[in-house]
């Protein structure tokens, strides 16, 4: 993700392109475009997922975050608006591979981490508290290191072939024998590895020995490691790598949703808008508004010129696409470091305003009905007490009101002509409450004035400030100026005729 640092460096590293995004003409990428769908104004039934915002995800195996500890703060992270964890990965995995990702034990968790116990208690008291808990998940490979795949190494040198362990993995003696063909990653990722332990080859996927779907042991061995994982209380998960292939829809989508009850946020790390449709139809209930991107977002594209306003309503409109499919988009705040030394050394990316433009990323991101947060907590920690001050603030306002939501519907206000400026209107999924959003996108004040004609919105009313809190200027008729500051914004809530 950019949670999910481990891709980056793998492209980096291997001269990979896994998700970037093609260039069109016009600067615009094929993320941003349309899928075959049409965006309703708001979902059937909408999901849990589409009823809170606010992200924090953990690279707890990398940083060793403590789930106790983790525990301990569950009030706080919701008093600040955090309404999802998330963690790359809950169970034990090497540190040093993937930022901890590749998984050594898929019983158990890191050491650094606590118990299983320990985790189990997170899970249940968040949500006692009303907090999701999804993770970042491998279940395409298991590391070398692994003990599971030691025993079935000395299991096959000794004769065995049926074995749950042996089973769990594709072995030959003959590495001129097909590979694979349902592999997660560009091909270089993909070979026969010699096991001089087993005497024979078995098929190498990223980093250790591969699940391959094709075969019944490996799918049962799947199927055990994420029910074992749901067992836990599990609200969802984003699957490394990905594909839409159909001999991996009931591990990555059909065994989640049904095998406990709760509503659940599904997707893979490749699974962006640009695919919406197929997304939709596999069964996935989350995808990127963008693409698995650290460094921009739908924000920073219009504070850094690639886009304006209207490429910005183009992407907007990808969340609308989802919410009419019962789903939802993602994205967090701009985070990464150098892509070849992996998380360290832990310089993070800035807005030139970092104070100011990170709120109103959020404003915008968050107020338009994505789901947003921080890609990082080790990165939240270090912004400066003001930033998250606000930046918490946005994500409060947005869960304390239905307007704000994903399940809320929008719609764009006219805003005049200037290509750095934008208005959006949204409506709770009950009809009771209007929000009306502006943003100001310049590096200097700005005077924007909303045309209401068409909106629906009450044009004699006095709005209530959100965010600020308090009144906001009056409405007196079809035009409405604001005053922002420099990347500054409203969020009101209005009346409609």
């Amino acid at each position: 993700m950019a949670p999910y640092r481990f891709r980056s460096t793998l492209a980096g590293a291997l001269g990979l392109a896994l998700v970037l995004p093609l260039t069109l003409s016009g600067g615009e990428s094929t993320a941003q475009a349309a899928p075959a769908a049409t965006a309703s104004n708001a979902a059937q039934n909408s999901t849990d997922f589409q009823n809170l915002n606010g992200f924090m995800w953990f690279y707890n195996t990398y940083f060793g975050y403590k789930y106790k500890d983790i525990e301990k703060q569950l009030d706080s992270f919701k008093s600040r608006g955090i309404r999802v964890l998330g963690f790359f990965s809950p169970y034990s995995g090497d540190k040093r591979t993937c930022d901890g990702c590749s998984p050594i034990d898929f019983y158990n968790v890191s050491p650094q981490n606590g118990t299983m116990k320990d985790w189990k208690n997170l899970v249940a008291a968040a949500h006692r508290k009303g907090i999701k808990v999804v993770t970042y998940f491998v279940n395409i490979y298991l590391d070398e290191q692994s003990p599971y795949f030691q025993k079935a190494e000395k299991q096959y040198a000794a004769g065995d072939r049926t074995s749950r362990e042996v089973s769990s993995f594709h072995w030959t003696e003959s590495p001129g024998e097909p590979l694979p063909d349902l592999r997660m990653g560009p091909p270089s990722q993909s070979s026969w590895s010699w096991s001089p332990t087993a005497g024979a080859f078995y098929w190498k996927l990223w980093f250790g020995p591969g699940f391959d779907y094709n075969l019944a042991g490996n799918r049962a061995e799947v199927e055990r490691i994420e029910k074992y994982w749901l067992d836990t209380g599990v609200d969802g998960f984003m699957w490394d790598v990905g594909t839409t292939d159909s001999r991996w829809k009931n591990a990555a989508v059909n065994l989640p949703k049904t095998y406990t009850n709760s509503d659940k946020w599904l997707t893979d790390e490749r699974a962006n808008s640009s695919g919406a449709a197929d997304n939709h139809q596999f069964g996935l209930t989350a995808w990127f508004n963008r693409a698995d991107s650290d460094t921009e977002n739908d924000y920073s594209r219009i504070i850094d010129g690639t886009t304006d306003s209207n490429g910005l309503e183009k992407a907007l409109n990808n969340v609308d696409i989802a919410r009419s499919m019962g789903a939802t988009t993602h994205t967090w705040s701009i985070w990464g470091d150098d892509p070849k030394t992996n998380l360290a050394p832990h310089k993070y990316p800035a807005y030139p305003d970092d104070d100011v433009m990170r709120v109103q990323e959020a404003a915008l991101l968050a107020g338009s009905g994505m789901l947003y947060g921080s890609g990082m907590y080790d990165q939240y920690i270090r912004w400066d007490r003001t930033l998250r001050t606000n930046w918490d603030r946005v994500l409060q306002t947005v869960n304390a009101n239905k307007a704000l939501l994903p399940a809320a519907s929008r719609n764009r206000v006219a805003a005049g002509d200037d290509p750095k400026v934008y208005a959006m209107r949204r409506t709770s999924e009950d009809g009771k409450q209007t929000a009306l959003l502006v943003y100001n996108f310049n590096s200097t004040a700005q005077k924007v004035t909303v045309d209401l004609d068409g909106t629906g919105i009450d044009t004699h009313q006095t709005p209530k400030d959100l965010y600020e809190g308090g009144d906001a200027s009056s409405i007196d008729g079809s035009e409405y100026t604001v005053s922002l500051p420099a990347y500054g914004f409203e969020i009101l809530d209005v009346t409609d005729r």
